[in-house]
């Protein structure tokens, strides 16, 4: 299906210095839209050819005065901020960065909210990261303003932060093999979540839930590992059975060989216990999606250099 046709209006990106916000500006723009991001540190914007063409808020999304200026005439805000690499604290942090944003855009007459979540596995004690994702959801929701969580598990792309964990651990001839590579998960290439995205935009205001955004393949962790090395052109990797999984050990192990801090690896490590299936894809029956990326595919993507 092609996406319905969706009158240009003025978009607020938190996050565009991250992988996704980043992604998501140029496509807004090619869309029509007008662009508003809110950055800490525009130094981390420099050199992105869209820049020219975005209006530029500067300031911490803590700070509810430069959260209702970051929202000053916005239709549609995009909430892409989350503290997982912080600390101990991260989910409290999260929590109230989105009461303040969900203030703000209530006062500002924000007519959406989108959020980009983590998946909700049905019953299964959820991990720290995962929790964290479905409360802030859930407050979004709750704010008065029409909100659109979508839920995501690992999102193929650069930058990203599990397929990054992936990219370098996978050059290992050995790897350890918890019971967490039988889990399931069901990967999405960040072409389709930037298009599940812009999508959001154009939904009608009735709509206030959560969506599954997803890519086409289910594979185990260990399948998802061997089919990335084919892909790369790695040798195929080789899993040694542990008796447990001791999610800081492993952290300190994947900070070192990939480009994340230990705490962000560590919450997303606890996270691979938890089956990451999609439950429905209602959003592409709204607002239209192309045929989603394979899982190969997407992985070709993401490898490729930048144009």
């Amino acid at each position: 299906m092609e996406p319905p046709h969706t009158a240009p209006v003025r978009v607020l990106v938190t996050g565009a210095s991250g992988h996704v916000g980043g992604a998501l500006v140029p496509a807004l723009l090619a869309a029509g839209h007008a662009v508003v991001v809110l950055t800490r540190d525009p130094d981390r914007l420099a050199g992105r050819p869209w820049l020219p063409d975005v209006d530029v808020v500067v300031g911490d999304a803590a700070d509810d005065d430069v959260l209702a200026a970051a929202c000053t005439d916005v239709d549609v805000a995009h909430w892409l901020v989350h503290a997982l690499d912080a600390d101990a604290g991260f989910a409290a942090a999260d929590r109230a960065t989105a009461r303040g944003m969900a203030r703000a855009a209530r006062r500002a007459g924000v007519r959406r909210l989108v959020y980009l979540g983590g998946p909700r596995p049905f019953d299964e004690p959820l991990s720290a990261h995962l929790r964290s994702r479905e409360e802030v959801g859930a407050l979004l929701l709750a704010s008065g303003v029409p909100t659109a969580v979508l839920r995501a598990a690992m999102v193929v792309g650069p930058g990203s932060a599990s397929f990054e964990m992936l990219r370098h651990t996978a050059r290992l001839p050995l790897l350890p093999a918890p019971a967490w590579v039988r889990t399931r998960v069901q990967p999405v290439a960040l072409r389709d979540v930037v298009t599940a995205l812009v999508g959001c935009t154009g939904l009608p205001p009735e709509v206030n839930r959560a969506f599954d955004v997803a890519g086409p393949d289910v594979m185990t962790y260990a399948e998802l590992v061997q089919r990335y090395a084919a892909v790369a052109g790695l040798g195929r990797p080789r899993f040694v059975p542990v008796p447990v999984h001791v999610p800081a050990l492993a952290a300190w192990g994947a900070s070192l060989l990939a480009p994340v801090s230990r705490e962000l690896a560590r919450a997303l490590l606890e996270s691979l216990a938890n089956t990451v299936v999609a439950g429905e894809d209602d959003l592409a029956g709204l607002v239209g999606s192309p045929p989603r990326l394979r899982f190969e595919d997407a992985v070709r993507e993401a490898l490729s250099p930048p144009a």
